[in-house]
């Protein structure tokens, strides 16, 4: 393998990478503005809530076109309510990773 390709390989691999945590910050996110939201911390940290929203608004939009073809692979509402996307984008991400490292290996 040549230096394009070691050089593509690695844009890549930093591609899946940000997109991996981009989907894990969305997550993590999503539930602290959902159980702020539904206690009375919503109110009496009303800025912080705020801020926090926006954060998980921008990171939502960021997620949406990639969790996009996974939610119509499986709706939540078939899944009694569960969001299983981001689930089975990190585990494409994972097996990607795995196919790439196997490909430049063997």
């Amino acid at each position: 393998m040549g230096a394009v390709g070691v050089a593509l390989l690695a844009a890549v691999f930093w591609i899946l990478n940000f997109i991996y945590w981009l989907v894990i910050i969305w997550v993590i996110l999503s539930w602290v503005v959902f159980f702020m939201s539904q206690s009375s911390a919503r109110w009496k940290y009303r800025r912080f809530f705020e801020t926090i929203a926006l954060i998980n608004d921008f990171f939502e939009r960021a997620t949406r076109p990639l969790l996009a073809p996974f939610r119509r692979l499986l709706p939540p509402s078939r899944t009694a309510g569960i969001d299983w996307s981001p689930l089975l984008l990190l585990l494409a991400i994972y097996v990607i990773r795995v196919f790439l490292f196997e490909l430049v290996r063997g």
